[in-house]
């Protein structure tokens, strides 16, 4: 009893207690700000969160969706020798789920290039007739101008002539 008394009064005596703020400390100013430090992310916990947000851009069913994401966290965890039965189905699930996941967005990513190809084509079959037109144009315009240079010298050979008579 009295070495817990004595060790009360130790936690009082002055040298224990936190210094107090002398009033020259207030009169610097604030402190400088210090960036707070990120605590590190775990890749499980990372690893977790993509697979998790993957299965919510599916399209699946919502109870089917709901459940996979309750579920998988946990499954996701644990090593494959140590998972219960319905872990490794809950796994198995998400995987299959992630599979065709996967190939419909391949098939669509497919579908896409194909329909850019094909653009592609009618954009170079549409220069090649633009590039014709343009061609046919300028003729026409050559054409044109040669027909008025020769009508011009008509009309100056008319009035030379007009001119004799």
């Amino acid at each position: 009893l009295a070495q817990g008394v004595l060790f009360r009064l130790r936690l009082l005596t002055p040298q224990a207690m936190a210094p107090k703020r002398s009033a020259g400390a207030s009169s610097q100013g604030p402190k400088a700000k210090v960036a707070r430090k990120t605590a590190p992310v775990d890749p499980v916990d990372r690893a977790v969160g993509a697979v998790l947000s993957a299965i919510k851009r599916c399209e699946v069913q919502e109870e089917q969706q709901r459940l996979l994401v309750e579920t998988c966290p946990i499954a996701l965890r644990t090593l494959a020798s140590n998972r219960h039965l319905f872990a490794a189905q809950v796994f198995g699930w998400a995987q299959q789920l992630l599979a065709e996941y996967g190939s419909a967005v391949a098939e669509k990513d497919a579908k896409a290039k194909s329909v850019v190809g094909a653009v592609d084509d009618r954009r170079s079959e549409a220069a090649k007739v633009k590039g014709a037109a343009e061609a046919t144009v300028a003729d026409c315009q050559a054409k044109l101008s040669a027909a008025k240079e020769a009508r011009h010298q008509a009309q100056e050979e008319l009035k030379a002539r007009s001119a004799e008579l």
